[in-house]
């Protein structure tokens, strides 16, 4: 046992950025916002963890604060306006900072100043989010004005669930909406380029695959894609670094040893590499800068820098580094589902292929040993991504491995390289290379619909909850972080193997053990859902004030959404519910409120009130909810509660 424990001192490092991005993790998930002044604490864990060395149980707690805190002060730091309510009909004029073109429409991110939001925040401008039709012919830099719908971003409908209002603070996004007419006060005289390419490319591939505007194909195509695991293509991440930095390494390496003078002095691939990055880092300008795609270029400048150092390029090392990086320049980073994905594909590739030892094949032997890497390759990534994909998704694609094996190649064979190549040729007005690109995705999307119309495609799953999704990380960074030893004891030779079968079956049997909320309510009240034999009625009818919040409670009740469900039934305005343990009324909007609150406040059967009014009976104040919640069949309770820098 002491030779085991002294063995996995060579991993320290390697749980640090976990430890502290589970600290991280703990901040951004709090409900109510910690009172600290984190700067005195962050220099205080950080000597600790420099002078606690020997005692890693300290150290470890230090590194589990620090990222908390660091977390608290970079969130402090953003400070981003935020919109207190949602207004219409109001005057907006700003500059074009961000144009991201979609399928229906174009989104603008426009910079106002925030004396037009009345915010509270004492920065002097704030940024909104605007959709306009695609019928138009606006440029960066363009000064735009008319009267905007504005919203304020929208606030999680559940406890653990996608917080847009978060994801909007940390995107520096004050608010949404659209135009209801706008003028171009001022045209840019001179035009990005990033936009200059996208009109004379004027290809849907072209805007995903090169320039990286989201949500550029039919959602009907989005949706045939990730069903058959690929879906992560049309955003550029990992694998398009990966194809674009190979081709430009074979490129510029071919040329360099065509230049005997120079390769005689130092090896072709380290100039080769050089220009490379410098071409990765012009295709990271050009697509947008996204996190994803940061954070595949610090990868792949970290390989590269392996390369030349002479060093193994899939250490766990590196992406532990690579981690750390990214979290040190923006810790919210941990909370995006590209984040986790890549980095568990990342950790799960180098930890499988990373002791592997080069072998000299025959060409024979060489073609099976390509097809065994692919296939790996898709397995192991399929394996611990997963995990992710359910709890962030909700579904498990069956035939992501297949779409893996048969699609991913003709996209990094075919359509990556034509589409490149065409979008330069475009830039002269020739087009086809990109027509030749759209054909063979016609053809490839033909095969995905093949595919993806086999028996149970997508299963859905039910909820994941936090508890359950943290268990299943630490089971795999059991078995990847945990060095096996020789010892004859069979226990400790695969322990990491055994801890890793431990967690995870452990928080598959807490999220089992979860029973179904009976009960949800949104933090106006204004939308309520009751849930009678195990499907969801809801108090009105699908609106686009609460669009999320609808598609939010299916998942959560393991429903498909949309659900044609029944109406819940009120009585003059009042919605009784009972349950063998609690009852709940629920008190609609146009009620009379002085009929009706003095008998439901004396009836001692009912155990909570709900209301979509503003409350205040002090003799029954024990039974008014308040905060968007949800009630589980025991009567237990969890509150959406909104004291966050994110959401006040």
């Amino acid at each position: 046992m002491k030779e085991f424990l002294y063995n996995q001192y060579k991993n320290l490092f390697l749980w640090c950025p976990f430890v502290m991005a589970f600290g991280a993790a703990l901040y951004f998930s709090c409900g109510i916002e910690p009172n600290f002044h984190f700067p005195i604490l962050i220099t205080i864990l950080l000597a600790a963890i420099i002078y606690t060395k020997k005692n890693i149980f300290i150290r470890a707690v230090s590194i589990f604060l620090f990222g908390f805190f660091y977390a608290m002060s970079f969130t402090h730091i953003i400070d981003t306006p935020r919109v207190q309510d949602s207004f219409g009909a109001t005057p907006i004029s700003g500059t074009v900072q961000d144009i991201d073109y979609t399928t229906d429409k174009t989104r603008l991110i426009i910079r106002v100043p925030n004396s037009q939001l009345r915010s509270e925040s004492s920065k002097e401008y704030a940024n909104i989010r605007i959709s306009i039709d695609n019928n138009t012919d606006i440029d960066i830099d363009d000064k735009i004005s008319g009267n905007a719908i504005l919203f304020h971003p929208t606030l999680k409908y559940a406890p653990g669930t996608f917080d847009f209002a978060r994801w909007a603070y940390f995107a520096k996004i004050s608010a949404t909406g659209f135009f209801e007419y706008y003028e171009i006060e001022k045209q840019n005289s001179s035009h990005n380029f990033r936009t200059f390419i996208h009109k004379r490319a004027n290809s849907v591939l072209t805007d995903s695959l090169v320039l990286g505007y989201k949500k550029t194909i039919q959602e009907s195509e989005s949706n045939i894609w990730k069903s058959v695991g690929i879906g992560h293509v049309w955003s550029i991440s990992g694998f398009h670094m990966t194809l674009v930095g190979g081709w430009l390494f074979a490129i510029f390496y071919l040329l360099f040893r065509l230049i005997p003078p120079l390769t005689k002095r130092i090896p072709a691939k380290y100039p080769a590499m050089i220009c490379a990055w410098g071409g990765l880092l012009f295709y990271l300008c050009l697509s947008g800068i996204s996190v994803a795609t940061v954070r595949a270029f610090l990868m792949t400048t970290l390989i590269f820098a392996a390369i030349i150092s002479g060093r193994n390029i899939l250490s766990l090392r590196n992406a532990a580094l690579a981690f750390f990086i990214i979290f040190i320049f923006n810790p919210f980073c941990i909370m995006n589902a590209g984040f986790q994905l890549s980095f568990a594909a990342i950790f799960g590739l180098f930890w499988f292929f990373g002791d592997k030892k080069y072998e000299k094949h025959t060409f024979i032997s060489r073609i099976g040993h390509i097809l065994y890497l692919s296939l790996m390759t898709a397995i192991i990534a399929t394996i611990f991504t997963m995990p992710f994909i359910i709890a962030h998704f909700g579904y498990v694609p069956l035939y992501g491995l297949i779409g893996n094996l048969v699609l991913l190649p003709i996209f990094s064979l075919l359509i990556m390289p034509l589409i490149i190549l065409g979008t330069i040729f475009a830039i002269f007005n020739y087009h086809f290379l990109i027509d030749i690109a759209e054909q063979v995705y016609n053809f490839t999307l033909s095969l995905a619909q093949n595919i993806s119309g086999m028996p149970n495609a997508n299963i859905q799953t039910p909820h994941i909850y936090n508890s359950t999704l943290i268990l299943c990380i630490i089971g795999l960074l059991c078995l990847i972080l945990i060095i096996k030893t020789d010892s004859k004891n069979w226990f400790i030779r695969n322990i990491n193997y055994i801890l890793c079968f431990v967690f995870i079956a452990l928080g598959i049997l807490i999220n089992s053990l979860i029973p179904r909320p009976l009960f949800y309510a949104t933090s106006d009240h204004q939308l309520v859902a009751f849930n009678v034999d195990n499907k969801l009625q809801f108090n009105k009818a699908r609106a686009s004030k609460y669009y999320f919040a609808f598609d939010t409670w299916y998942e959560f009740n393991n429903e498909q959404a949309p659900t044609k469900n029944k109406r819940y039934k009120c009585d003059h305005g009042l919605c009784k519910f009972s349950t063998p343990k609690w009852n709940l009324v629920y008190i609609q909007n146009f009620t009379a409120i002085k009929d009706n609150i003095v008998d439901v406040c004396y009836d001692k059967s009912v155990d909570y009130i709900v209301s979509s009014f503003e409350l205040n009976a002090p003799k029954c104040y024990g039974k008014i909810l308040k905060n968007g919640l949800i009630i589980y069949p025991n009567g237990h309770m969890e509150k959406v509660i909104n004291h966050r820098p994110w959401n006040k």
